[in-house]
C-alpha cells in the first residue's frame, strides 16, 4: 500500500491532539501533518519556506480543515485551493464543531468534498477517523496529482 498523508488544518490543539490520538486508534498508517492556521496550510500545500522538503512534508492526500480559524477561515482556504489549477482536485474535508445548516452550505459551495461535525465523544470521533480512512485513503478511487504530466515531444 502507498504511503499516504493527511494534512489537518486546526487552531486547536487540543482538537489536534484528539484527532491524532483518533486516527491511532482506528489503525490508521497515513502520515499525519498539522498545521495551526489557512495561511500556513496553503504554503504547505504550494511547497513554501518552511514546507520545501517534500520528503518531511510530503504533499497530502487528503486534507482535513476546520472552518473557524483566525487569520484565514476555512471557506477562504476552500475557495484558494479550488482556485488553484494544481491544487484544485485535492480532497477536503471541513470537520467542524458548528452543525449549522449555513455552515454546511457555505463549506460545500466553497469546494469541501464532504463536511462532518466533530464529535463530541473520544469512540465516537475514534469510529468517524476509521470511516474517514476507509472511504478516503482506501476505497476512494480519485487519486489526486499535484502536478499535470510532463508533454512528451514527438520525434
Amino acid at each position: 500500500m502507498q504511503d499516504q498523508t493527511i494534512l489537518v488544518v486546526d487552531d486547536e490543539e487540543s482538537e489536534v491532539d484528539l484527532l491524532r490520538r483518533a486516527f491511532a486508534k482506528a489503525g490508521s498508517t497515513a502520515a499525519m501533518h498539522f498545521v495551526l492556521n489557512g495561511e500556513e496550510a496553503l504554503s504547505y500545500l504550494k511547497g513554501e519556506h518552511p514546507f520545501t522538503n517534500r520528503k518531511l512534508f510530503p504533499f497530502p492526500d487528503l486534507m482535513l480543515l476546520d472552518l473557524k480559524m483566525p487569520r484565514m477561515s476555512g471557506i477562504e482556504v476552500l475557495e484558494a485551493v479550488r482556485g488553484h489549477s494544481l491544487l484544485k482536485r485535492l480532497p477536503i474535508i471541513v470537520l467542524s464543531v458548528s452543525d449549522r445548516a449555513k455552515d454546511i452550505a457555505l463549506a460545500l459551495e466553497a469546494g469541501a468534498n464532504s463536511v462532518l461535525t466533530k464529535p463530541k465523544s473520544s469512540r465516537e470521533l475514534t469510529n468517524l477517523a476509521r470511516a474517514v480512512q476507509d472511504y478516503w485513503l482506501k476505497w476512494n478511487q480519485t487519486t489526486f496529482v499535484q502536478t499535470p504530466p510532463v508533454p512528451r515531444h514527438r520525434r
